[in-house]
């Protein structure tokens, strides 16, 4: 069995970079990375909060992926769910915390297993 098979979403990954821009260096958003093979897990149940000014969902997931993808604690992550099986769903806007690292034990009797769990995320506003 291909554990790889398992990474049915894809993501790129977007990491603040400095800019020159004629005598200033201003920072902004690039993207680093497209079309990463992972897979999303849920660790949280999404809950709807509702007050007076807005209404917001938070959420906590994480995703995985091969322990070759550089994920920085900070990065932006736009994944899309099922993308790799050719669905086309609405991409998920999340931030990165530190990625957790796990590989393959020596003397392994299933290789394949080594990946890197990141916790994500994901704020956003209700429309």
């Amino acid at each position: 069995m291909n554990f790889r098979d398992w990474y049915t979403d894809r993501m790129d990954i977007y990491r603040v970079q400095p800019v020159r821009d004629g005598a200033l260096t201003r920072h902004e958003r690039r993207k680093i990375a497209e079309d990463i093979p992972c897979r999303v897990y849920q660790t949280d149940a999404a809950r709807l909060e509702l007050n007076q000014t807005a209404a917001a969902s938070a959420q906590k997931d994480w995703v995985q992926c091969d322990n070759s993808v550089d994920v920085q604690a900070g990065d932006e992550l736009r994944i899309f769910r099922g993308k790799g099986l050719g669905k086309a769903l609405p991409e998920t806007r999340a931030f990165a915390a530190d990625p957790n690292h796990f590989f393959e034990p020596f003397g392994a009797v299933i290789p394949g297993l080594a990946h890197q769990e990141i916790p994500l995320l994901q704020e956003e506003r209700v429309k």
